[in-house]
């Protein structure tokens, strides 16, 4: 397979073998503010760095003996069942990083057999997504002031397709990110949103609609966009046991703990570091996913043997994307997969089950 260069045409240079040489072949290849956009976190990216290391300083007590040479990866989740435990986390505005990247990130999801949730922000629509052949897919919601839209919105998500809303709920203001600010970076007034063209919103153009956004959320919103989603909801964007025990008591299927890829609150807890609380408070009541700072497949193992039912990786699909287009993000889609499985094989794991906390030290 062939790499493109920054503006989409194909150049002989291969496709990067690892994560991290897709991270750095990314930077090398966009401009600053780009770059800065996609890979940095909120103040002095703290919190961003700190979600990285927490999975690294997760240390391992592997099983041996263990007949674990072919483990079955697979995972159920709100009752269905994926082949890996993981998901791609809602990203927008793929169409910086490449043309058709709001529909080729769906595309190489579907192909790879990995769940993928579509940003509210996202370059393509609910009619690409249906048009696309078996892709599992989730919507995540960012609540606006006009309830009517919230509705519309869930209301086309689940017509075509979506089998759950994630509702984000830790944006009541952008986080500062010192990286933009430095590079003048901006997405203000960037072309329609196409989720908010198909649910009719009055004015389509970003701008006035991330005007719109709800900034004063709270539990009474939550309590609404739960009775009136046709779809189960996921709460994505606490890190914190009480918010997800009250998440789940008011009709929640599931959390997702989440700082926003570090994005929004620096020095918020790294989220690897947060997902046992929660875990541990939720008790099965509803499903637990984790995102921020994961790098690899050995990373989802251990978010699965600290208890979560899947992970969510974000910036990676958007490195492959922006190096390699959509076979770009199918060879990150790959290479995680890959990982996973060597990983739950090393650590005698037969199964996603046996990925349990007595392998961690």
């Amino acid at each position: 397979m062939l790499a493109l260069d920054p503006v989409g045409h194909t150049c002989a240079m291969p496709l990067p073998r690892t994560l991290e040489d897709f991270r750095r072949t990314f930077i090398m290849m966009e401009t600053e503010g780009l770059e800065g956009y996609v890979d940095g976190g909120s103040g002095r990216g703290i919190t961003a760095v700190r979600n990285v290391e927490a999975w690294e300083a997760v240390e391992l007590l592997p099983h041996v003996l263990a007949g674990s040479g072919t483990p079955d990866t697979s995972a159920s989740l709100l009752g269905v069942t994926d082949q890996f435990p993981l998901l791609v986390a809602p990203t927008g505005f793929q169409e910086y990083v490449y043309p058709d990247g709001g529909r080729a990130v769906p595309r190489a999801c579907a192909a790879a057999g990995v769940r993928y949730t579509h940003s509210t922000f996202a370059t393509s629509g609910f009619a690409d997504l249906a048009a696309i052949d078996d892709l599992s897919w989730w919507f995540q919601l960012y609540v606006f002031t006009d309830k009517g839209l919230n509705r519309a919105l869930m209301a086309k998500a689940a017509e075509a397709g979506a089998s759950a809303v994630v509702m984000t709920v830790d944006l009541a203001v952008l986080g500062q990110r010192d990286r933009d600010l430095h590079t003048g970076f901006s997405l203000r007034g960037r072309n329609i949103v196409p989720c908010a063209a198909e649910a009719g919103a009055p004015d389509t153009r970003l701008a006035p609609l991330w005007a719109s956004l709800d900034h004063d959320l709270s539990w009474e919103t939550l309590s609404t966009v739960i009775a009136e989603s046709p779809l189960p909801v996921i709460v994505k964007g606490l890190i914190r046991a009480d918010d997800a025990c009250q998440a789940l008591d008011l009709g929640a299927a599931g959390v997702i703990v989440s700082n926003h890829g570090g994005r929004q609150l620096d020095t918020a807890a790294a989220t690897a570091r947060a997902l046992p609380a929660v875990v541990d408070a939720v008790a099965g009541r509803g499903a637990v996913l984790v995102d921020g700072g994961i790098r690899s497949g050995l990373d989802v193992a251990k978010a699965i043997a600290l208890g979560a039912d899947a992970a969510l990786v974000g910036r990676a699909p958007l490195w492959g994307l922006g190096v390699g287009g959509e076979p770009g993000v199918a060879a990150v889609l790959r290479i995680l997969q890959e990982e996973f499985q060597r990983s739950m094989t090393l650590l005698g794991a037969r199964t996603t089950a046996d990925l349990t906390r007595d392998l961690l030290y």
